[in-house]
């Protein structure tokens, strides 16, 4: 039974997502009881007073942090990231942070190749952001650098970016300029307009 239960734990730790104790039954050729006995006791293993908790959630199991130490392992998992940034994520990056309110298309035209991975690379890790739609078919969505991409890099206001003309687009350029405001934009400017007429 020990055997079983170090079997199922290395496969969850290997797969790094959830697994349903039928599916670890038929590969692992036996009987799903045998499996459910097994996740019992890995549970009083991993409980709640260790770094690693085993979850089940209507049959699926996986390994995950335990919710305790969120923060810390947050903080470390954002600074992996950003440190393994592709060098096609950072091409990506800095064109962002030089041209804020750009398309992926635009981005696209200046890399010359697919940035799709890039782009969501950047989202994942915080460091850019949607804040515009464009007035076209489909909308497709405006992107520009956040205040994580600043502090990351030292910065109090985008505009303390080195001048850097090459990867500027002219206005004239930019494949649209009337662009639908993101939700946020909109209250801002709705707030701004209330203001306006109390005064």
């Amino acid at each position: 039974m020990e055997e079983l239960n170090n079997i199922i734990e290395a496969i969850m730790f290997a797969l790094g997502r959830e697994i349903s104790t039928e599916e670890l039954a038929t590969t692992l050729d036996i009987e799903e009881e045998q499996v459910k006995e097994a996740i019992e006791a890995l549970k009083s293993k991993y409980n709640d007073n260790n770094g690693v908790k085993l979850i089940d959630v209507n049959g699926m199991v996986q390994l995950v942090s335990n919710n305790k130490y969120y923060e810390q392992v947050n903080k470390f998992v954002e600074n992996t990231k950003r440190q393994n940034l592709s060098i096609a994520a950072q091409e990506t990056l800095a064109i962002i942070a030089y041209n804020p309110k750009i398309t992926k298309t635009e981005i696209e035209n200046i890399r010359g190749v697919n940035s799709d991975f890039s782009v969501s690379r950047l989202l994942e890790c915080g460091l850019i952001e949607e804040v515009a739609r464009l007035n076209l078919p489909g909308r497709p969505a405006a992107y520009s650098v956040t205040n994580e991409f600043l502090r990351t890099c030292g910065l109090k206001k985008i505009e303390d970016l080195p001048e850097y003309e090459n990867i500027k687009i002219k206005d004239e350029q930019m494949l649209v300029t009337d662009y639908e405001s993101s939700n946020e934009e909109k209250e801002n400017n709705e707030e701004n307009n209330d203001e306006n007429k109390e005064e």
